[in-house]
C-alpha cells in the first residue's frame, strides 16, 4: 500500500505567481484522505530539480508539483538523476502559465487534479532524454531548434502577455524568418538541408495549448518530429492559424515523422527549448525513453493522448 506521506514540491514565482494559494486551496483534500504534506517552496531557479534529485525518496509515497512545465521539467530532470525514479509516482496541479501538460492530460480544475492524486492510480509515461556536450536533461513536453527555439526566446520578453505571448512572439518570427543549416538524423537516417524548424514532441500540446504534434502519445516510446524547411511568410502566417487544433501538418511543406530518436547536427552552437526553457545547444541527441515515470492518471481511464486522457 501506498503511504500517505506525501512531498509537495511548489514554485510561487510561475505563472500568476499563485503557487501558495493553491497549495492552501487543495490542503483540504489531502487532510481529508488522511495525507501528511511535507511542503518545499522553491527559493531559486533549478531549486525543484534540486529537492526531486536528493529528497530521501523511500519516505514517501508520492511526489507532487505545484507549478507550471518549467517545474515540472526540474523535477522529472531531478528524478531521472537517480536510480529510485520509478519507485515514486508524481502528481501534478497546475499553477504555471501555459500548463501544456495539464492540457495534454486534460486536467480541468485544480481541486479536480488533488482528487486523483488522492484516488491513487498511476501509469507509466514516456519522456525524452536530451544530450548535448556532456550534459543531459529529459523533457516532457518538447524540444525545440531553429524557429521554435527563436519564438520561446522572444516569448520570454513578453511574459506580459500571460499566454497569448507565444502567438504574439510566433507572429513576430514569421516577420523575421532565419534558415538554419544541419543534418537531422531520424532512427538513422540522414537528411541535411536549411531549416525554419525542427521540434521533437512527446505530447500534442506545447506553447500554451498549441496543438504542435496532434498525432503524439506520451505512451507509445516514440518522439513526433515536426519538421519545416522552407515557407512563404503567407504560408507561415496559415500555418500559425492552424496549429491550435493541429490541421497544420496536413499544410504542404509540413513534415511529420514518429520516430525513437532523432539528433541535430549543425555547425553552430544553436539554442534549445527544453519544454519552455531556453538550455542547451546544437548538436544535441534525443532519445525517447519508454514508461521512464509514474503519473497519477483518472481511475477507470487509460492514459491515452487525447483530450478526454486524464492526469491525476
Amino acid at each position: 500500500m501506498m503511504t500517505k506521506r506525501a512531498m509537495f514540491v511548489v514554485n510561487p514565482y510561475g505563472g500568476k505567481r499563485h503557487g501558495l494559494a493553491i497549495l492552501e486551496e487543495v490542503k483540504p483534500i489531502f487532510s481529508a484522505a488522511g495525507f501528511e504534506p511535507d511542503v518545499r517552496v522553491t527559493k531559486y531557479p533549478g531549486h525543484a530539480r534540486e529537492i526531486a534529485k536528493t529528497f530521501p525518496i523511500d519516505l514517501y509515497g508520492s511526489l507532487c508539483a505545484i507549478g507550471g512545465d518549467g517545474t515540472v521539467h526540474d523535477i522529472l530532470s531531478g528524478l531521472m538523476a537517480r536510480k529510485e525514479t520509478a519507485s515514486i509516482p508524481l502528481g501534478i496541479i497546475p499553477a504555471g502559465t501555459g500548463n501544456d501538460v495539464a492540457k495534454q492530460l486534460g486536467i480541468n480544475s485544480i481541486l479536480e487534479s488533488a482528487q486523483r492524486i488522492v484516488a491513487g492510480r498511476t501509469e507509466a509515461f514516456d519522456i525524452m532524454r536530451v544530450t548535448w556536450g556532456d550534459q543531459i536533461d529529459y523533457c516532457i513536453t518538447l524540444i525545440g531548434w531553429a524557429g521554435a527555439a527563436d519564438i520561446n526566446c522572444k516569448a520570454e520578453r513578453l511574459r506580459i502577455f500571460g499566454p497569448a505571448r507565444y502567438a504574439i512572439a510566433a507572429l513576430v518570427q514569421i516577420l523575421v524568418p532565419k534558415r538554419r543549416h544541419a543534418k537531422l538524423i531520424l532512427d538513422g537516417q540522414c537528411i541535411e538541408d536549411d531549416f525554419l524548424l525542427v521540434v521533437a514532441c512527446n505530447t500534442i500540446y506545447s506553447g500554451s495549448g498549441m496543438q504542435l504534434a496532434p498525432r503524439a502519445r506520451v505512451d507509445d516510446g516514440k518522439i513526433d518530429v515536426v519538421i519545416l524547411r522552407k515557407a512563404s511568410k503567407w504560408q507561415m502566417f496559415r500555418l500559425l492559424t492552424k496549429v491550435f487544433d493541429g490541421s497544420h501538418i496536413d499544410m504542404p511543406g509540413v513534415e511529420y515523422h514518429q520516430v525513437r530518436s532523432l539528433c541535430i547536427l549543425s555547425d553552430d552552437h544553436d539554442p534549445l527549448d527544453l519544454d519552455g526553457e531556453i538550455k542547451g545547444t546544437t548538436p544535441v541527441s534525443i532519445q525517447a525513453i519508454p514508461k521512464a515515470v509514474r503519473l497519477f492518471v483518472k481511475r477507470g481511464q487509460e492514459p491515452k493522448c487525447s483530450i478526454d486522457a486524464c492526469l491525476f
